[in-house]
């Protein structure tokens, strides 16, 4: 386009007619009678000059609004993530944000690699069959993943996988019931391995129960040592990165002491 419009006449507003004499990539060079001036290309063509070849008017022009919505996508992009930052940094840390699914055992490969979970419905009540709302699963919360073995009894409920929510899952706009994972922070224990979940909690002589909910809350500190037992399962295998990595970013984002 630039040697095209070598030669070609144009009116400035000010300094009127004038032929182009040269132009690069951003500048564009114009002899008048009071001699050669340099313009911004192609933004002085939006303001300024208009060529006398109205075709090759309309090109810059086009040429300049694409300048300006890339700009300007760049731009919202540029303070989408600064207000994704503003909101990790400043929103507020509920102690008991962490979930624990129930889920079969052979879903486990399938959630980790999806990083989706259902959060079930509303048994009773006013919302009774539609989605349950997360209300407290935000970017700081892990979705942990248990199961109970085959023929075994809830107080041997295992550990089989963890994945932290995505940056931009606020739980309380969540209307679908699903919540999407990072994209990053997964980790699955191998089948070999056996993690008891109710090991973490205080509980009577009584066997401890699940009940018929998909996912109960817990608090941050004990899933903190939770991750931690996993680094200790996963040092020997192909996930060592990953679980400490895991760990650390979970810490920074729940703002917690990173513990040896």
């Amino acid at each position: 386009m630039q040697t095209q419009l070598l030669g070609q006449p144009v009116k400035h507003i000010s300094f009127g007619k004038g032929i182009i004499t040269d132009v690069t990539s951003n500048i564009v060079t114009i002899q008048f009678s009071q001699g050669k001036k340099k313009f911004l290309y192609p933004q002085a063509f939006s303001n300024f000059l208009t060529l006398r070849d109205t075709e090759k008017q309309n090109e810059i022009n086009a040429k300049y609004n694409k300048i300006l919505r890339e700009k300007e996508a760049v731009q919202k992009k540029k303070s989408e993530e600064q207000e994704r930052l503003y909101q990790l940094r400043t929103m507020k840390i509920d102690p008991n944000s962490q979930s624990a699914f129930n889920i079969a055992f052979n879903e486990v490969q399938s959630i980790i690699e999806h990083g989706t979970i259902s959060t079930g419905c509303y048994l009773s009540g006013y919302s009774k069959g539609e989605p349950r709302i997360p209300q407290k699963i935000n970017p700081n919360s892990v979705c942990l993943l248990t199961g109970l073995p085959e023929s075994k009894e809830e107080k041997d409920r295992c550990i089989l996988g963890a994945f932290m929510a995505g940056e931009n899952f606020w739980g309380k706009h969540c209307r679908n019931g699903v919540i999407n994972g990072h994209d990053k922070y997964r980790i699955y224990l191998p089948a070999n391995v056996r993690l008891l979940y109710w090991n973490y909690f205080e509980h009577s002589e009584t066997l401890p129960r699940w009940g018929n909910v998909p996912f109960k809350y817990f608090a941050s500190n004990t899933m903190q040592k939770i991750l931690l037992d996993m680094i200790d399962l996963l040092v020997d295998t192909e996930q060592k990165l990953a679980a400490k990595e895991f760990y650390q970013y979970f810490c920074e984002i729940n703002r917690l002491p990173l513990n040896p």
